[in-house]
């Protein structure tokens, strides 16, 4: 019990800690100064637009987490670190491909232009839900789209979720998500 109370009691500090590496910005603010310089006002503003983002992300994936019934998912910083190293290597190619790490579930999404936010890019996961049918186990999606983004959002036995979101070199954005335990294998139902 009182390992609980003190994780719960170190989240606030963790997100902190963890803003500078989910942190990304777009055109030339996107690179430090050749300085080499940051302001704390700076540091500041980029830890709380980091804290922004990840809230909303977990706010998108909670509500419908909480609408089906199933806990909420908590932050993880290794798993937002893993995000943030694949998202990276496909910047060039701003490629929706899903990465090695077999033992995360993985959801990615890429936005054509660069303003997307946290909460629109999650929000379209969220919204194949429209198609899923618990009672059958099925998705009824039209050609083209699937569920298994929004199963592995709301998949019961996920318990932590780490994203990085990158403004690719065309100028596009990447939302790369991972889960832990990982969802979607086999024919169960996600709730």
């Amino acid at each position: 019990m009182a390992r609980t109370r003190m994780s719960s009691s170190l989240w606030p500090i963790l997100v902190l800690l963890a803003l500078s590496a989910l942190c990304t910005r777009s055109g030339s603010a996107a690179t430090d100064d050749d300085d080499g310089s940051n302001t704390t006002d700076t540091d500041a503003a980029r830890r709380a637009r980091a804290a922004a983002t990840i809230a909303e992300i977990l706010s998108v994936h909670n509500a419908a987490r909480q609408a089906v019934g199933v806990p909420p998912l908590v932050w993880s910083l290794q798993i937002a670190g893993y995000a943030k190293d694949y998202a990276h290597s496909r910047r060039g190619d701003c490629a929706p491909r899903r990465s090695p790490l077999f033992y995360f579930g993985e959801n990615i999404f890429v936005g054509k232009g660069r303003h997307w936010n946290a909460t629109a890019l999650a929000a379209s996961w969220v919204a194949e839900g429209q198609w899923y049918d618990y009672g059958t186990n099925s998705c009824a999606s039209p050609p083209g789209a699937r569920c298994l983004r929004y199963t592995q959002v709301v998949w019961r036995n996920t318990t932590q979720v780490g994203c990085a979101r990158i403004v690719c070199d065309s100028g596009d954005t990447l939302l790369v998500c991972d889960y832990f335990p990982p969802g979607n294998y086999g024919t169960g139902r996600p709730y």
